[in-house]
C-alpha cells in the first residue's frame, strides 16, 4: 500500500509553535512518511502577507532537524495570488494518478471554501484533511454541506486506499496560538517568545519584522 503524503497549506506569517505541533500530530495520527509545508505567495482572500523570502526562511528554521517535514515553494515563488486548485493539479502531475495525496486546512478555511477558485474540483486531485478545534461545532452553508455529503469519510485508512476524493475531519489538540495575535503582540511590544520556535523569534528580531523591537525580545 502506498503511504499518504500530506500538504499543509497556509500563509505561515509567521510560522509558530501551533503550526509545528499540529504538523507533528498529523504525522503521528496518519502515520505519514512526509508532511510538506506549502506556503502561499498571497492568498486570494488576503490583501497582504510578509515578503515571501522571510516566510520561507522562518519555515526552514522551524523544521530544521525534523525529518518528516519538507517545504514546497511552488506557490510562494510565483509572483501572483495562489490558487490551490492549480497547485493540486501540478502535484498530481508530479506524483501520478495513484499516489494518495491530501491537502490540510483548518476549519476556518474550510468554512470559507465556497469562496475558493473551483473549490468543488479540489477533491478531483487530492483528499482534504480538515483540522478542527476540539469541542467546536461548525455550521456549514447548505452549498458546502451538500458537497460535503458526497465526499466525507470517517475512516482514516480510506485516505490511503484511493488517491483523492475524500474529506476527513480530525480534532487536533488545542493550541491557543495565532499568527494574527503574534503580529499584533509584536507591534505592541509584548513578549511572544513562548509562541515561537527560538530560531524563528531570533530571525524576527534580527530583521525587525512585524514591528519587532528589543522590548519584546524576551
Amino acid at each position: 500500500m502506498v503511504h499518504l503524503i500530506a500538504y499543509f497549506g497556509g500563509s505561515f506569517d509567521p510560522v509558530h509553535q501551533g503550526h509545528l505541533a499540529t504538523a507533528k500530530f498529523l504525522v503521528d495520527y496518519f502515520q505519514l512518511d512526509k508532511l510538506v509545508f506549502l506556503p502561499a505567495y498571497l492568498s486570494p482572500l488576503k490583501s497582504q502577507s510578509l515578503a515571501a523570502h522571510h516566510r520561507v526562511a522562518m519555515l526552514k528554521l522551524a523544521i530544521n532537524g525534523e525529518h518528516s517535514f519538507a517545504i514546497d515553494e511552488q506557490e510562494i515563488l510565483q509572483p501572483s495570488k495562489s490558487y490551490t486548485i492549480n497547485t493540486l493539479k501540478n502535484l498530481r502531475q508530479v506524483y501520478g494518478s495513484t499516489q494518495p495525496l491530501a491537502f490540510v486546512m483548518g476549519m476556518d478555511s474550510f468554512l470559507s471554501l465556497p469562496k475558493w477558485h473551483l473549490w468543488q474540483e479540489l477533491t478531483h486531485y487530492s483528499h482534504i484533511i480538515v483540522v478542527n478545534r476540539p469541542s467546536y461545532s461548525p455550521v456549514f452553508s447548505s452549498e458546502l454541506q451538500q458537497w460535503l455529503n458526497k465526499h466525507r469519510c470517517n475512516q482514516r485508512q480510506m485516505l490511503e486506499y484511493q488517491a483523492a476524493g475524500l474529506v476527513y475531519f480530525v480534532d487536533s489538540p488545542l493550541y491557543a496560538i495565532s499568527s494574527t495575535n503574534i503580529r499584533k503582540a509584536l507591534q505592541q511590544g509584548q513578549a511572544i517568545n513562548q509562541q515561537l520556535i527560538p530560531a524563528v523569534a531570533n530571525y524576527i528580531f534580527h530583521h525587525h519584522l512585524y514591528g519587532a523591537t528589543a522590548t519584546n525580545e524576551s
